[in-house]
């Protein structure tokens, strides 16, 4: 998923594609340990993904605690 995509969605939204994504990562690797993975490259972008919303909901926090 694109950055401008994640950063105009709210903190739920976020949190619902997080979950998501760990669910879609845990079925990917459980694929390729089984040797039926064709694309190996899904997994990285998986986990790209994953970095970037924990990124995005890390400073989301931060901007929250600034603001108090």
């Amino acid at each position: 998923m694109k950055w401008i995509d994640l950063k105009n969605k709210n903190t739920a939204e976020l949190k619902e594609l997080l979950a998501a994504q760990l669910a879609e990562r845990h079925g990917l690797n459980f694929q390729a340990s089984a040797r039926q993975l064709k694309q190996v490259k899904k997994i990285n972008i998986a986990k790209k993904t994953i970095a970037r919303l924990i990124m995005l909901l890390r400073d989301r926090e931060m901007e929250k605690d600034k603001k108090r």
